[in-house]
């Protein structure tokens, strides 16, 4: 990169001309590099995760521990309300519910293990109606609670995306979203929030617990890549696109006055002082302090130490 060959005061110092500098100072003033802050389109976004689901997806489960003897649809079936799901294995349930020391909380507090076996099923119904889209094995062992088939109400896939409870007055039925499954990880899918749930829920973020509400996601358009039960990543929109002004944290500075950078205004090094939004991985929104036009320099805290500077060519990072 060429580099300039003026020699700049820094704050209030001005300028020197570089015919009245020494050869053997200008030879040993340092550097400096120089940017413009990148210019780019930014919406304002809530995050979530989740994943796809059918609307009206159910699970068919046991509030007991059980072992299924044998399991009589498969995925693709329909079913109606009371149609068999599954037959029970009752002495190899008896055997699990023993061995996992379990008591429903259907039975009584008192209950003991053999009232817990007495109040298992014969067979499994389905509660619901509709496709048949992933179902347990003949023989599997199934814990209370978890499923033993699952029914889609609808052929509507959906994105059911949980919210923190912090962002969730931003979001409103209607607005747009960008999310991203695991299973294609370079692309991008479209979609609008199409209903909001009316209760919170708790779960675990790691080791931390977190309320959240869930958010239903209608895809835009029908693929054929979309199937339930595919992990997402969800963007929601909350504004139109603006333009703003993003440097690199390297170019940013902080002390007990608040954020500032350096300029090349005027000849002279400057100190302003900067107020940030949006963060990203290459550097963060200024939103007051400067301008794309405006000459930075990389190194603030370099600038700060020295009485002068040598200036290299100006690197643009507007996009």
């Amino acid at each position: 990169m060429k580099k300039a060959v003026a020699v700049l005061g820094i704050g209030t110092v001005l300028a020197v001309a570089v015919g009245a500098v020494p050869r053997a100072v200008e030879s040993a003033t340092p550097v400096s590099e120089t940017l413009k802050a990148s210019v780019r389109s930014y919406n304002e976004t809530v995050l979530g995760t989740g994943e796809l689901t059918y609307l009206g997806q159910h699970e068919i489960t046991s509030s007991l521990p059980l072992v299924i003897e044998k399991l009589l649809v498969r995925e693709g079936d329909t079913v109606e309300v009371g149609d068999t799901v599954a037959t029970i294995d009752r002495n190899s349930s008896a055997a699990l519910i023993e061995s996992l020391g379990q008591v429903s909380a259907l039975a009584i507090s008192a209950a003991d293990l053999s009232t817990a076996v007495a109040l298992l099923p014969e067979k499994i119904t389905a509660d619901c109606s509709g496709r048949v889209i992933s179902a347990a094995n003949s023989g599997q062992a199934v814990q209370s609670g978890y499923s033993i088939a699952t029914v889609a109400q609808t052929e509507e896939l959906a994105v059911t995306a949980a919210i923190s409870e912090l962002d969730i007055a931003k979001v409103a039925v209607g607005q747009d979203v960008r999310f991203g499954l695991a299973a294609y990880p370079d692309e991008v899918f479209f979609g609008k929030v199409s209903s909001i749930s009316q209760a919170a829920r708790s779960q675990y973020n790691g080791a931390v617990l977190e309320t959240v509400v869930d958010v239903a996601i209608t895809p835009n358009v029908p693929d054929e890549r979309l199937k339930s039960g595919l992990s997402a990543e969800v963007e929601i929109l909350l504004s139109e696109p603006r333009s703003i002004c993003v440097l690199p944290y390297s170019a940013i500075a902080q002390d007990d006055s608040g954020e500032y950078v350096y300029v090349y205004e005027n000849g002279k090094a400057v100190r302003r002082g900067i107020f940030t939004g949006a963060e990203f991985a290459d550097g963060t929104e200024i939103t007051v302090g400067i301008t794309a036009d405006d000459i930075v320099f990389q190194d603030p805290l370099e600038i700060a130490d020295r009485n002068y500077i040598r200036v290299a060519e100006t690197r643009n990072l507007s996009t």
